[in-house]
């Protein structure tokens, strides 16, 4: 076994497995706020650089409403979205969202000539500002850092005021 042989230290960590109990590790990780649970064959193996169907993850992911605050195109026409969530009556940054965004979309939408924010978030001082108007939803890992983790962006609402996007 993997255990008999790796010295553990704060760095390296042998994983734990709880066999056929996989429902229960996953609602335990998730109150935790892990990152998700590996489900595996039990009698699989571990290839180098080479992915099975024997091991699949699973990954805690959330939905969450953010103002549609600018835009930066960036190479190839990629579109990245500024976003943000208000806080009272202040809009504050909450970070970007890149997979899923037309620039098309957002083109039509009305430029303002300075950042929403109190502060304009380093890096971001080419963005085109937008109107605080649009309200879009965004899939992403939830975590402890206060940052979109692998941020999906998911749509558009015209259902929901950006007031209420509130953190």
């Amino acid at each position: 076994m993997l255990s008999d042989t790796v010295i553990e230290s704060p760095k390296l960590a042998v994983s734990r497995y709880i066999p056929e109990k996989g429902i229960e590790l996953f609602e335990v990780a998730k109150a935790k706020k892990l990152e998700g649970v590996i489900a595996k064959k039990k009698d699989s193996r571990y290839y180098l650089d080479k992915r099975t169907k024997d091991w699949i993850k699973f990954k805690f992911l959330a939905d969450k409403d953010f103002v549609v605050c600018g835009y930066i195109v960036k190479e190839r026409g990629i579109t990245s979205v500024v976003l943000g969530q208000y806080k009272g009556n202040e809009l504050i940054y909450q970070g970007h969202v890149t997979m899923g965004v037309r620039h098309g979309d957002l083109k039509k939408l009305e430029t303002i000539d300075h950042s929403p924010f109190a502060i304009t978030p380093p890096g971001d001082e080419d963005a085109v500002w937008l109107k605080s108007v649009l309200v879009c939803v965004v899939n992403y890992m939830p975590n402890n850092k206060g940052v979109l983790r692998q941020p999906v962006f998911k749509g558009f609402r015209d259902d929901k005021e950006p007031l209420d996007c509130q953190m």
